[in-house]
């Protein structure tokens, strides 16, 4: 099978929130955009588009998996006229770090607090109750979304935030001709209430993944990295683990997915390149 890969840029247009692990009151939010959570959005975007009448989202969503491979999506500043990326790596003695794309050290990495500073802010909440209509006791929240503009050392508002990741489409369907038209999507949770607005600013073919070398003519495409950019299957590498849950519809009745595997930025052992195979919904395993 012959993939086409191609680079998709996305500026936030309204707040996202892609929910992590919460603390306490504190609704976390992740500083990417899961596999999973693009093709979904995707899913709805091209189902809704073709629907005369109730929307096949199964269907679609099963093309998609079967023709479509999507990375994760990550923030991005615009430099001049690019847009660079910025990617998490897990170093030895500082714990997970953040480094632009174009920069080949440590100079100018950004630790993880850091980075949720320029990138983070916060939407308070509360349940209501509605025996009173006021405020539910004990329901008071926060959560934690990604701007639409960077944030500057002294608080003010910087430069759009872009989100970027890339695309492999197979030549089997007529998904080239479709993913490539979609211009908006909304993504990630609560976006009834208006968050998780995205405008595509960019879409151009490529023959790398943030500058990591591809193959494009297996059953699945691969990557040669020394560090996972999505969440992992393997045995022998460093940084950190959690368990990675979902829920699956496409099955019969509702079924929990729920298992151990490595973060975004973990990497091998002995920091040396491998290759690895981009699975359906975006999921990193090792190569044979």
């Amino acid at each position: 099978m012959s993939w086409a890969l191609h680079r998709w840029t996305w500026a936030v247009e309204a707040p996202l929130f892609v929910g992590m692990s919460p603390a306490g009151s504190l609704n976390r939010c992740r500083l990417y955009v899961p596999a999973r959570a693009i093709w979904g959005a995707v899913t709805a975007e091209l189902a809704q588009r073709q629907a005369n009448g109730f929307p096949d989202y199964q269907g679609l969503g099963a093309r998609l998996r079967d023709g479509a491979r999507f990375t994760y999506l990550y923030p991005a500043e615009q430099d001049g006229r690019t847009w660079r990326a910025w990617l998490p790596s897990y170093e030895r003695g500082a714990g997970l770090v953040w480094r632009r794309e174009d920069r080949t050290d440590a100079r100018h990495d950004l630790s993880d607090r850091a980075m949720r500073m320029r990138l983070l802010g916060t939407r308070p909440a509360t349940g209501v109750d509605p025996s009173s209509d006021t405020a539910a006791e004990g329901s008071l929240r926060e959560t934690e979304c990604i701007n639409t503009h960077w944030r500057k050392e002294d608080g003010s508002a910087g430069s759009t935030v872009g989100l970027v990741g890339y695309v492999f489409l197979n030549g089997v369907s007529d998904l080239p001709l479709t993913v490539g038209t979609i211009e908006e999507i909304v993504i990630g949770g609560d976006t009834r209430y208006g968050l998780g607005r995205l405008k595509r600013v960019e879409w151009t073919g490529s023959s790398t993944v943030f500058g990591f070398a591809t193959q494009l003519d297996g059953a699945d495409p691969s990557i040669e990295s020394d560090r996972v950019l999505g969440h992992a299957e393997g045995d022998d590498l460093c940084g950190q683990r959690e368990a990675l849950g979902g829920w699956d519809h496409g099955k019969p009745g509702v079924q929990a997915i729920a298992k151990a595997v490595w973060s975004p930025g973990s990497h091998s052992q002995s920091n040396s390149p491998r290759w690895w195979n981009l699975r359906p919904i975006g999921m990193w395993s090792t190569a044979p």
